[in-house]
């Protein structure tokens, strides 16, 4: 029989270690750790593990909370919470996830095996009786971006920050979520490159490869088959490449 494959996120690298040595003594297998929830949402289809075990403190822009909920969405790997922090409002935002189980640092091994059978087991429970993930409440995790007339807000944590689209370069897809770089940003959103193209003004972006779109008035150069934008070679697709030289003033 396959050994179970697990994934773990957590921040703090001694406790991912030791996490790591511990399930690979019990038999599993660690495919990765991971120290933020946007490397989570990446390598999750890489890997496709049975499990993932995430910290609700994670590094970067999206907590555990956060992650989960977009993991939620997009997949249907079960998944526990392991933090250090077990008051109620943790726990009821935590809740409205449906983890598949609930570890409180310390934790011995006999807990971590507990954890991980009674996830495996509402994993199972659930897709014999499947039921709709209930979304985080609109003031947490709604509409990861919205349009106005001249910009966006992406959600970064527990706030909506505001990004001007004419500060936006490029966007580049990443499976079922896409990066959005700014001059002086990098934002993960859960939202398809495609879903973005229609939020986009046409008038200043331009999809010019099925994995990127860029603001047209960014473009620095055109070298070969590649546009040259904020240090970056982004290429240019063969069926859009005629569309994109149109719109170009060229003498």
């Amino acid at each position: 029989m396959a050994r179970l494959k697990l994934l773990i996120a957590e921040d703090d690298v001694v406790i991912a270690q030791n996490l790591s040595l511990s399930l690979e003594s019990m038999g599993y297998q660690v495919c990765q750790a991971v120290s933020s929830g946007e490397e989570l949402l990446l390598q999750v289809h890489q890997h496709q593990p049975d499990l993932i075990i995430l910290d609700i403190t994670l590094d970067g822009k999206l907590d555990g909370i956060e992650t989960a909920a977009m993991l939620a969405k997009a997949t249907k790997v079960p998944f526990i919470f392991m933090t250090a922090f077990s008051d109620k409002d943790t726990i009821d935002r935590a809740k409205q996830t449906n983890p598949h189980a609930y570890l409180v640092k310390p934790f011995d091994a006999r807990t971590l095996q507990s954890s991980i059978e009674l996830a495996i087991h509402n994993a199972g429970t659930r897709q014999l009786q499947p039921t709709a993930i209930p979304a985080l409440p609109t003031d947490t995790v709604e509409a990861d971006n919205f349009l106005l007339h001249d910009a966006l807000f992406v959600k970064v944590r527990n706030r909506l920050e505001k990004v001007m689209l004419e500060d936006i370069i490029w966007a580049e897809a990443q499976d079922i979520y896409c990066n959005i770089k700014t001059r002086t940003h990098l934002h993960l959103v859960s939202q398809s490159l495609k879903n973005l193209e229609q939020r986009l003004p046409a008038s200043q972006f331009m999809r010019v490869h099925r994995s990127y779109i860029v603001q047209l008035t960014a473009i620095e150069a055109i070298e070969d088959n590649n546009i040259l934008i904020g240090g970056k070679q982004i290429p240019i697709g063969n069926t859009h490449r005629e569309a994109l030289l149109n719109r170009l003033q060229i003498l």
